[in-house]
């Protein structure tokens, strides 16, 4: 990987109405090249998001997680809640995933 870019995220402060009343930030969106995934890229972009999240005085992230990378957010200790949803946005089937900082 060395200082080539190979991902990205975006997050933001949003309530969610899974932690209602908390301190929260949302995951809008995330991509780790292909050619790279299952090396540590996406770890180190949530871990990173994790750390500033938490120094900002939040209690919770979350995000509209897509059903193919439910495992990978399972695996980082995030939390699915709900029912499945389609977005407008990708037409790609998605769920809520929340992690208690």
């Amino acid at each position: 990987m060395g200082d080539r870019l190979v991902g990205v995220a975006s997050f933001s402060p949003e309530p969610t109405p899974y932690r209602p009343g908390a301190v929260a930030w949302r995951l809008r969106g995330m991509a780790v090249d292909a050619s790279v995934q299952g090396q540590g890229a996406g770890t180190a972009l949530l871990d990173e998001a994790v750390r500033r999240v938490r120094a900002s005085g939040a209690w919770v992230l979350w995000a509209n997680g897509r059903d193919s990378a439910l495992g990978f957010y399972e695996r980082h200790g995030w939390v699915v809640h709900g029912e499945g949803f389609v977005t407008g946005e990708v037409d790609l089937p998605h769920h809520v995933v929340v992690f208690d900082l």
